[in-house]
Formats: C-alpha cells, sequence, structure tokens
C-alpha cells in the first residue's frame, strides 16, 4: 500500500501502511511505531513504538477472525496460503466488515502523540493537540488540547480560548517560515502570533510548497513518483 510524503519527514525505520505525511513530521528514531491509513499534519511528532489507527475486528460476529469478514485487497498476503483463501471470502462476496468501519485516522498539524500511545482507528487528534505517554485514546481529541491516560481524558487546553482561536486563523503550518526565522523569538507566544498574523494581513507569507512523493511496494522493490502539487 502506498506512502505518500511531503519533504522533509522523518520516517526511520517504522512500519506505515497507506498513510499521508506532511512536511517536518517526525517519528522518533527510537523503537517501531505502526500507523495504518493515517493522515499525519505538518509538523506532527510520534512517540516511538506507538500504534495508530489499527484495523478493528467484530465483536459480535461468528468469529473475530480475518477469516469471517475479510477480502483479498486488504489481506493479500494472508490469501496466498491456499488454506486461508480456501476459508475466506472472495474478492467478489460483496461489501466485508471492513467496508462498514471507519477507516482513516487523523493527526493534525503540530500535535504531538508520546511514547507507547495508542489512537483507535477513526479518531482525529486535533491540530496543536498533546497526547501524553502511554495514553489510550479512543474519542477525537480537541485542537490544542492536552489529553492523558487510559482511556485519555482532557487535563487542560496549550492556550487559552483566545490564543488557540488565533493559531487555528493563522494556520502558520500551510506557510514557509524559514525567511522570518531571524525576527520571532519562538519562545515567546504572542509576540510570534502578533508578528505572522501581521506578515499575513500585509501577504508577506509565502505559501509552503515541498516536494511531495508517493512511493509503493512492487515486486522487485520499490516505486517512487513525484506528486503535482503538495498534500496541504
Amino acid at each position: 500500500m502506498h506512502l505518500r510524503f511531503e519533504r522533509p519527514t522523518y520516517l526511520y525505520g517504522h512500519r506505515l501502511k497507506g498513510c499521508s505525511i506532511g512536511a517536518f513530521a517526525y517519528f522518533n528514531a527510537a523503537g517501531t511505531t505502526s500507523a495504518y491509513r493515517c493522515n499525519i499534519g505538518r509538523y506532527a511528532q510520534i512517540g516511538e513504538s506507538s500504534i495508530l489507527g489499527p484495523p478493528e475486528h467484530p465483536m459480535n460476529w461468528f468469529s473475530s477472525h480475518p477469516f469471517a469478514f475479510t477480502r483479498p485487497k486488504y489481506m493479500p498476503n494472508m490469501y496466498q496460503f491456499e488454506d486461508f483463501a480456501r476459508l475466506a471470502p472472495d474478492a467478489q462476496d460483496g461489501p466485508s466488515y471492513a467496508d462498514s468501519m471507519p477507516i482513516e485516522t487523523t493527526i493534525g498539524h503540530e500535535a504531538y502523540v508520546g511514547v507507547g500511545s495508542f489512537i483507535k482507528r477513526g479518531v482525529r487528534i486535533g491540530h496543536g493537540a498533546v497526547v501524553g505517554a502511554k495514553s489510550i485514546v479512543t474519542k477525537d481529541v480537541p485542537d490544542y488540547a492536552i489529553v492523558t491516560g487510559s482511556p485519555a481524558k482532557l487535563i487542560r487546553m496549550r492556550f487559552a480560548e483566545p490564543l488557540v482561536e488565533r493559531f487555528l486563523k493563522l494556520q502558520w503550518w500551510l506557510y514557509d517560515l524559514a525567511p522570518h526565522k531571524k525576527r520571532v523569538d519562538f519562545s515567546k507566544t504572542e509576540a510570534t502570533l502578533d508578528y505572522f498574523e501581521e506578515q499575513l494581513a500585509d501577504g508577506k507569507l509565502e505559501l509552503l510548497k515541498p516536494p511531495t512523493y508517493s512511493i509503493r511496494p512492487t515486486a522487485t522493490g520499490y516505486d517512487l513518483e513525484t506528486l503535482p502539487a503538495p498534500l496541504y
């Protein structure tokens, strides 16, 4: 299954299946994270040994095993075994259980997922949100919220509501900040917001247009394609 990404992203050796990943998104190099059909925003940060959007299995069927509900397009490797293919549904047997469930999981721009976290499939982690280490997230997390625990619960907001509204209106992750780096102090939140709001109003912020690619496995390796436009 293909992976789409903007440059630069820092993926290291993690297991990523059917994901789209924005520029500057960062996966911690330690441990192994698995992500399934995730749309991951720019500047997102993913701690090691996390699981994002894994597939769901039916709990009220005769069996929760994939032989009862999958299709060849979802588990082609298992269908290579004659014993499994003989038992499991055929491709033409209509919609599968997976077709009735949420497929994509969203990790917002500049969201932070702490070490060893579990994000349920179909959940949205909002822009700027923080998921504490080893949290289990089963519900959507609001923009700029901090959640932690099992199940994860709201601890507090990163910023007061007026600042959150300004961040969401500015959408700074859409712009090229590099030309401005010596004119701001990123540790000073309101002053930096003031500056970039003024630059945007004056038409002095340029959209970030990173090179963007799609990579998919082939029988002999990988096929890399340059995409015509950024993901965001």
